[in-house]
């Protein structure tokens, strides 16, 4: 699963991992990306929503499906979708991420607080997806009051367990920035994901007590 592996051989490796996928549009043109290539111009989810009427019930692991999606869309973006009971989705934004070298300190902050290995996407700047199994409803952090296109439209730091049916881009989707997003910790298996509610409790912790504000510290030291 490289960052630079093709989306369709990426996408027939996917299965492999436990992951259902499903094909999404992309950016266009390729080498200045400015529109969503459903030819919206007014797309709210540029890139990143599912090709005509795919939805999450389509998402498959059947590789035939798979190559017809990429042979047909071969630049199209790949996404999963989380659901109650196998894969679910912590995000966790904050304008200390944004820097290229904090999101290593933050794993490194992670692993002296946090003992579950869990997959980690790195989302684009300043924001981190953590594969989880979802835990009980109502055990979620910081929603915020945003656009339900995107809740974490805002500057202020925020962590929360996304809902169910709700998309994810899998590397090596390329954002509207032109930025693949890409693992930080790769999938082992979908079916070996950690609890979602003690990271969730670590994270919202390290908002409120302004540990990720740290990170500018730590990267100087």
């Amino acid at each position: 699963m490289s960052s630079n592996q093709a989306p369709g051989s990426a996408a027939l490796t996917y299965p492999h991992y436990g992951l259902s996928v499903v094909a999404c549009h992309w950016p266009v043109p390729a080498e200045f990306p400015q529109f969503c290539s459903c030819g919206s111009l007014h797309c709210r989810t540029p890139a990143r929503h599912p090709i005509g009427a795919l939805s999450p019930a389509d998402a498959t692991r059947d590789p035939s499906q798979l190559s017809r999606w990429w042979l047909a869309h071969p630049a199209a973006n790949l996404a999963a979708f989380t659901d109650t009971t196998r894969i679910g989705v912590i995000e966790l934004h904050h304008p200390e991420l944004v820097h290229p070298a904090n999101p290593g300190h933050l794993m490194r902050l992670l692993n002296g607080h946090y003992a579950d290995l869990c997959p980690i996407i790195h989302a684009g700047p300043g924001r981190m997806q953590f594969l989880v199994q979802p835990g009980e409803p109502g055990a979620h952090h910081s929603q915020l009051e945003t656009d339900p296109t995107d809740p974490f439209a805002s500057d202020n730091p925020a962590v929360a367990m996304l809902a169910p049916d709700t998309l994810f881009l899998l590397p090596p989707s390329r954002q509207m920035s032109g930025e693949r997003v890409r693992w930080m910790r790769r999938l082992r298996h979908a079916s070996r994901l950690p609890a979602a509610k003690p990271l969730l409790d670590v994270l919202a912790d390290f908002i409120e007590t302004g540990a990720l504000n740290d990170l500018r510290i730590l990267l100087a030291t």
